[in-house]
């Protein structure tokens, strides 16, 4: 509808009600991750926290977390002074030692939404004067380059596998009230092959769940 048009920056919509509307690629939308909700969530609302957003990413579509810190490791506050961007206040925070092995995993994930900003708009600056502009290129720890979030949901569908497998753990869990056990990884491996083979469509994999083992052993 017109204000979440308004909202996008996507323009010649004037209806209230809801209609679906074809994207263009200048709309920077498309998929999940493009959704102000999304973005908003993985936000403070006030600034983006890349953090956050790379967190989010590990854990609800690739489904390898980041380990927790250490309980003996008190929060340490980066010098931030001389800072004017999101990304060298994390480049600071990354200097220390005991940030760095988990922090290297994280923000690579999270630098690329920094077009979005903490509602989810799309921007070209962190300012409303101009400067500075935003750099989403990032680099992930095997050492490949990324230009933008583009690029970055590119990489995602590379690893396809991951995030199927993923969703298939997510929904087991919902469907049963339960964190799922290392007893279970052979029928979850089964159901991820199958839906493999119907395609990966969700219509298939909620069937999978209700007929798995899992579900109806619970």
């Amino acid at each position: 509808n017109e204000p979440l048009a308004r909202h996008y920056g996507i323009s010649g919509i004037a209806h209230q009600e809801f209609r679906q509307v074809q994207l263009k690629p200048e709309h920077q939308r498309g998929g999940l991750l493009g959704h102000g909700s999304v973005l908003t969530a993985t936000s403070n609302g006030v600034e983006t926290q890349p953090v956050l957003r790379g967190v989010w990413i590990l854990e609800n579509l690739l489904g390898t977390p980041p380990s927790p810190p250490p309980p003996d490791i008190e929060p340490i506050e980066p010098d931030v002074r001389g800072v004017s961007t999101i990304r060298e206040l994390m480049e600071k925070h990354r200097n220390n030692a005991t940030c760095f092995e988990c922090h290297r995993k994280i923000d690579p994930m999270g630098f690329a939404f920094e077009n979005f900003d903490p509602v989810g708009r799309w921007r070209t600056h962190y300012r409303t004067d101009g400067r500075p502009q935003i750099d989403p290129a990032t680099m992930l720890p095997n050492g490949d380059q990324l230009a933008d979030i583009v690029a970055f949901k590119k990489m995602l569908r590379e690893r396809k596998p991951l995030i199927v497998s993923c969703l298939t753990k997510k929904m087991l869990t919902y469907a049963t009230g339960r964190h799922l056990e290392a007893i279970d990884r052979g029928e979850v491996d089964r159901m991820v092959a199958e839906l493999g083979k119907k395609g990966d469509r969700l219509r298939d994999l909620i069937h999978l769940v209700v007929d798995s083992d899992i579900f109806l052993s619970k």
